[in-house]
């Protein structure tokens, strides 16, 4: 079985990759290398008593073949596309002017963040989970995501794995590999946490790169419960 870990960017994946790992390793035999041949995954999925875990983003070099509905299980998180944006800024410390803060390369981010969207979407066995609910629900999530995976837990295996993925100890990860730039286990980088903050594109994004978000990803925003800032054009 594969299981595919496949957020869009900024959008609490790395936590749904790491609480998925901690409870599928109590239960099953796991692998999870950092690099996995997408023309690979059909052979991986047709081995029911093992686990190979990939995570992934969205590009326009996927293709939908490669990626089997038969022995997969895909895990998709969503956030307003706004605060994907805001966050990729503050993480690669863009100032207002450098190239990847033009309304061009955030119009062409934003299609790319909803293209991933409908192609993972697609899945016939996929776990959705919106970042606004789940970030304040870490119990919740871990229970949702033990009965998406078929992992039976109780209260103690709860508990332990949200002390696992506390932020202050997430904070701790990213001080330890600031050196190496990435914990290849838990996919935690030296630049990994900005605030993870509701709402954080007010204070970063200007009007001009709102506006360029909102123009390409409005419509989606509406139809998944993200009231707009600027009227519709």
């Amino acid at each position: 079985m594969i299981v595919v870990v496949c957020g869009q960017h900024r959008s609490g994946s790395t936590l749904a990759w790491q609480i998925a790992h901690e409870l599928l390793s109590g239960s099953r035999s796991v692998s999870a290398p950092m690099r996995t041949r997408s023309r690979h995954l059909r052979l991986h999925a047709l081995r029911p008593r093992h686990v190979r875990m990939i995570k992934v983003h969205f590009s326009s070099s996927l293709r939908t073949r490669d990626f089997p509905q038969r022995g997969a299980r895909y895990l998709y998180t969503y956030r307003d596309p706004r605060d994907v944006v805001a966050s990729l800024i503050r993480k690669g410390r863009y100032q207002v002017g450098q190239p990847k803060r033009s309304p061009k390369a955030l119009r062409q981010l934003v299609r790319r963040e909803l293209r991933g969207d409908a192609f993972w979407r697609t899945r016939d066995s996929v776990w959705i989970g919106r970042y606004e609910d789940f970030s304040r629900d870490i119990p919740g999530l871990v229970r949702s995501l033990a009965a998406f995976l078929g992992v039976a837990v109780d209260e103690g295996d709860v508990a332990r794995i949200c002390d696992f993925v506390d932020v202050e100890r997430q904070r701790g990860r990213v001080a330890d590999v600031s050196s190496s730039g990435i914990d290849p286990d838990l996919r935690i980088t030296s630049n990994h946490i900005t605030d993870g903050e509701e709402g954080a594109w007010r204070r970063t994004l200007t009007p001009e790169e709102l506006a360029a978000v909102e123009r390409v990803a409005g419509d989606w925003m509406t139809a998944h419960g993200y009231p707009r800032e600027l009227p519709p054009r």
